[in-house]
């Protein structure tokens, strides 16, 4: 895959901060590092929001039907581990 040449503008003091740190490693690399983190970060955001969005919605009756499955999952547990 290519890259792509962007310009950012960043705070003087968080560059000379990460040009103290970065022995080895370009700038470009830092700040891709920094964005690939960024986007695992806002997807698996974005999938908790969805799955509480999805959990908040569930009718009372889900919720009880749900709550039956997980105690009898839990006994059925209990009963393989004696």
């Amino acid at each position: 895959m290519g890259k792509t040449k962007i310009s950012v503008t960043i705070d003087e003091s968080v560059v000379k901060r990460v040009d103290r740190l970065a022995t080895g490693v370009s700038r470009s690399e830092i700040v891709e590092r920094a964005l690939k983190r960024w986007l695992v970060e806002s997807r698996r955001k974005r999938n908790e929001d969805a799955i509480a969005a999805y959990y908040a919605d569930r009718l009372e009756e889900d919720r009880r039907e749900d709550e039956e499955w997980a105690e009898v999952a839990a006994r059925h547990l209990e009963s393989t581990w004696k």
